[in-house]
């Protein structure tokens, strides 16, 4: 169904057509090195991206532009599918991931997680073989001000093709029925993993790991970055506490990591930064705009 979806978009919007064509060739490195132990990041080249890695997200920016997730400031060409009668799901004409979605909420208002943290349980119960992803308002979101998620092909970022490695290093911290709470070991920075079978269990353990993490005093809640996908029998959530929405010295690099980039995909819209980037390198920004290990 989503495929489908997918497919009659493209075929009336040759604009974005032509951009997912062109993410077939992109250019995408392996970052390896003993920073990353026996894992690897990757990273790709993506000139089109530097719409979102060069968004501006401060008050004054966005109070002078209109909202283009809200429905009337959208492209003519944009189709919207229906997802529970709170959020819909667009294709995102930039795209990272071979099959890309935008998931904005109906009603226009700020972009937070604890109130809508359920709704990535109710989008992978709908679309199972895909993943979802959430990037907070100081962690990546471009639309700070609109709710809102994204998600697409699964099994592209580097934490899912690393996770049966990755798997055998959690240290559960906490638990109820149906779900544990861990940390993940043997990641560039610091990470939590809900692993859950119900919807009840995976909301219980989101909520008592938000009311432990740290949140700024000009902050609307604490910075994060959320990755999930569906296994035969759960849902695995991995939760990336921030510490700061870019690294030092941007926009040299620009690198601006969203939930991708901590689950070890860098985006990089300009070839020097492309080329710049290596293992310590984004060892480096994940573990300076993420949290360290203990």
């Amino acid at each position: 169904m989503l495929e489908d979806f997918f497919k009659r978009q493209l075929a009336v919007w040759p604009e974005v057509q032509r951009r997912y064509d062109e993410l077939k060739d992109v250019e995408i490195k392996a970052l390896t090195g003993s920073e990353l132990g026996d894992v690897a990041l990757a990273a790709q080249w993506n000139p089109a991206r530097i719409v979102s890695t060069g968004a501006k997200i401060d008050r004054k920016s966005l109070a002078e532009r209109p909202c283009f997730l809200c429905a009337k400031n959208r492209p003519k060409e944009q189709f919207a599918l229906d997802v529970d009668g709170e959020f819909e799901l667009l294709v995102n004409p930039f795209p990272i991931l071979p099959m890309h979605f935008t998931v904005p909420a109906l009603r226009h208002r700020p972009q937070t997680i604890r109130e809508s943290y359920g709704e990535l349980w109710r989008l992978l119960e709908r679309f199972p073989r895909f993943m979802f992803f959430y990037n907070g308002p100081k962690c990546g979101a471009s639309a700070p001000d609109h709710a809102h998620f994204q998600g697409g092909t699964s099994g592209v970022v580097p934490l899912q093709k690393e996770w049966p490695k990755l798997s055998q290093r959690l240290t559960e911290v906490h638990s109820t029925i149906g779900g544990t709470l861990s940390r993940l070991d043997g990641w560039p920075c610091k990470a939590w993993v809900i692993e859950s079978s119900t919807a009840v269990a995976d909301e219980s353990l989101f909520g008592w790991l938000y009311e432990q993490m740290p949140m700024g005093a000009d902050d609307t809640e604490p910075m994060m970055n959320i990755v999930a996908w569906r296994t035969e029998d759960r849902q695995l959530c991995v939760i990336f506490p921030r510490a700061k929405h870019r690294p030092n010295g941007y926009p040299e690099p620009m690198i601006s990591p969203g939930a991708l980039d901590m689950a070890g995909l860098m985006i990089t819209p300009r070839r020097d930064d492309f080329d710049w980037i290596d293992s310590r390198r984004a060892a480096h920004i994940l573990a300076e705009c993420g949290t360290e290990n203990d």
